[in-house]
């Protein structure tokens, strides 16, 4: 599908590349392009749009491109297919999957959809801490065991949750876990408060924090600096009985200390919605964890909702370019997220 406006004035060029082996909430579709150029007539007179697949005319669309929206393409040529190219809009939260980083041309801006996931994750962030608090993974471990045991809970008002890494999903999990009169300590890089978190602190406190939560969240970007964030010496600091989650990604955490942890009943359960590596192969050693639940990186994204939230994010950017006003969501290149 190709939109053009009659103009003596070039349209600035859009290329939408979308790879048929994605699974398809991560596939953009014409009319879900079609509703967010009705709602952004600005933006839509200004340009034009191609589509691709499986790059059967990448070549050719790149070459003139301005923007590019796309989850997966060939990034190590990228500097010399896309010489026209300004804007790259990345189908995801995080950029972990194309670091290094040192592939992005010079004057190509990364954007991502941070904030696309927001009202799903939030939900499903606050289902995996009302699980974990009701015990279900050891639950579902007894049924898997063919054991009747009997595991009575409490609510989970005036327990602590510690968000490590509260950004747009984290401040969306605080804000469900202080309806439920939750305590919510975070951890962002720059310590900045937000709303509904009770305490925020750096990233160097995470030692400290971790023995203070019932419950602890992961939801921060996998960095050279982040990867095995939370290993032996981090579980065994968290409070005996207490419960992991991991929303984010899989290279977190060393699944070697998790099991453990899990094992010698140090935690009570966790939920874990990424994996290391993912997708895990058969004879992962990590399938049958007692007391875990593994759920194939679906908790974040909205089938109905990812991608034109998405597209919303983008085109505000780009009235915001032609405007010559600051965009959001920007790849920091040096903090690789």
């Amino acid at each position: 599908m190709t939109i053009q406006i009659d103009s003596d004035k070039p349209k600035f060029h859009v290329h939408i590349e979308n790879a048929s082996a994605l699974m398809p909430v991560f596939i953009v579709r014409p009319d879900q392009y079609e509703k967010v150029l009705a709602k952004f007539p600005d933006v839509a007179e200004k340009i034009h749009t191609t589509w691709g697949v499986d790059q059967n005319n990448y070549a050719a669309s790149i070459l003139t491109a301005d923007a590019m929206i796309t989850y997966r393409f060939p990034k190590d040529t990228l500097s010399g297919d896309g010489k026209s190219l300004k804007l790259l809009q990345i189908l995801g939260a995080g950029v972990d999957y194309l670091l290094p980083l040192n592939w992005v041309p010079q004057g190509v801006t990364v954007l991502t959809n941070s904030g696309a996931h927001v009202p799903k994750a939030s939900q499903s962030g606050l289902m995996a801490l009302l699980m974990l608090n009701a015990r279900l993974p050891q639950l579902s471990w007894n049924q898997r065991q063919k054991k009747w045991n009997r595991i009575f809970t409490d609510t989970v008002a005036n327990k602590t949750v510690l968000i490590v890494g509260v950004g747009a999903i984290g401040g969306g999990i605080a804000k469900l876990a202080k309806d439920f009169n939750m305590k919510v300590i975070g951890i962002r890089k720059s310590s900045k408060p937000m709303p509904n978190v009770d305490e925020m602190h750096p990233p160097e406190s995470l030692a400290d924090l971790l023995p203070k939560a019932d419950f602890v969240v992961l939801n921060t970007a996998l960095t050279e600096e982040t990867r095995f964030l939370m290993g032996d010496r981090e579980f065994s600091l968290m409070k005996k009985g207490s419960a992991f989650l991991n929303m984010s990604r899989g290279g977190l955490v060393d699944p070697a200390a998790l099991d453990k942890a899990l094992r010698n009943e140090h935690l009570s359960g966790a939920i874990i919605d990424v994996t290391y590596p993912e997708p895990p192969p058969e004879d992962w050693p990590y399938w049958n964890t007692p007391n875990l639940i593994i759920t194939p990186h679906v908790l974040s994204d909205d089938i109905e909702e990812y991608i034109p939230r998405t597209l919303d994010i983008f085109f505000n950017n780009l009235r915001n370019h032609f405007a010559n006003k600051p965009l959001t969501n920007i790849v920091d290149l040096n903090r690789s997220y």
